[in-house]
Parts: structure tokens; sequence; C-alpha cells
């Protein structure tokens, strides 16, 4: 009698499960495969990745190709330009008004006067076979203590020489 009394209860819970199967297939209508899949997801990576890409390969230059504009003149000739290095003269005062020191710096020759200074400097320029241009810079450092008397010579001493591009500036 136990048997016969759990058969129904049974034929309940298979009836149930079969209608609860039929109303999940006619919510879910269309390809069987397919029920149930949300595309939202998909959608939302699919995007991503094409927009990903988008940015990836959309450079404006690639690698290796720069603009630049290349010299006129060819690898294999020899030009006789120096670059404008500046010619720097020192001058720093001495004990009295009249006595100062003069230094060509980066030069082996030291002059002692302005007069040495003028034929050191007319060496080096391309009248006197140097290699300076005139309008090569020329800075001239005066020292604490130096007279205007002696800036004029030295000035005077580089235009002499043939130099036009002449800087002042103070030592410290």
């Amino acid at each position: 009698m136990a048997q016969k009394q759990h058969i129904p209860q049974l034929q309940r819970s298979v009836e149930y499960r079969s209608r609860f199967r039929q109303l999940l297939r006619s919510a879910h209508k269309g390809p069987r495969g397919l029920r149930g899949a949300s595309w939202t997801g998909m959608i939302d990576v699919v995007f991503n990745l094409l927009i990903f890409f988008v940015v990836i390969t959309t450079a404006s230059q690639r690698e290796g190709f720069l603009p630049g504009d290349l010299p006129a003149q060819a690898w294999n000739q020899t030009s006789t330009d120096v670059p404008a290095l500046p010619i720097r003269v020192s001058i720093y005062a001495g004990n009295s008004f009249d006595d100062c020191q003069l230094e060509l710096v980066g030069s082996e020759r030291s002059p002692d006067t302005f007069r040495q200074l003028y034929e050191i400097l007319s060496d080096m320029h391309v009248s006197g076979s140097g290699l300076y241009e005139a309008d090569n810079p020329v800075v001239l450092s005066l020292g604490a203590g130096v007279s205007v008397d002696q800036m004029v010579n030295t000035y005077n001493a580089v235009v002499l020489a043939g130099f036009t591009n002449i800087q002042f500036v103070r030592s410290r």
C-alpha cells in the first residue's frame, strides 16, 4: 500500500516537469541551440576589438620614415668649411693701469701685447692662410678691473685682423 500512495505523487511531479519544459520552450522560441544565449556581451567584445585594432593600425608615420631634408652636397665631396667655433680672447687686468694679460683660449701661442694678438689673429684669418672667415665669432672675455682703454685696444686688434663678428662677455 505504501507503494500506491507514492505513485500519485510521482505522477504529479512528472506532470509538473513536463509542464515546466513546455513553458520554457514557448518562452524561448528560435533555433534550438541558441536558446537563452545573450548577444550583448559578444557584441561588446567584438566592438572593443574593432576599436582596438583601428586605433593600433592608424599611425600617422610609420617607423623609419622620418621627414628630413638631405644636404645638396654629395657624400663623397669634401668641404673646407670649418664650423663656426668662436675664437676666445681673455683679458685680465694687471697691477697697473697700462698692464694687462692677454690669453687666446685654445691656442698654443699666447700674446703678450696687442700687436702680437693682432699678428696671431691675422694668421688665423682666411686672408692670412688661416681657416677662420671674417664673420666667425670672436668672443672677448673681460676680467674684473679691465679698463676701457685695454678693452678698446683688444677690440682694435681683432678688427684690424679682419674679423667682424665681435662679442663682449664679462668673465666671472
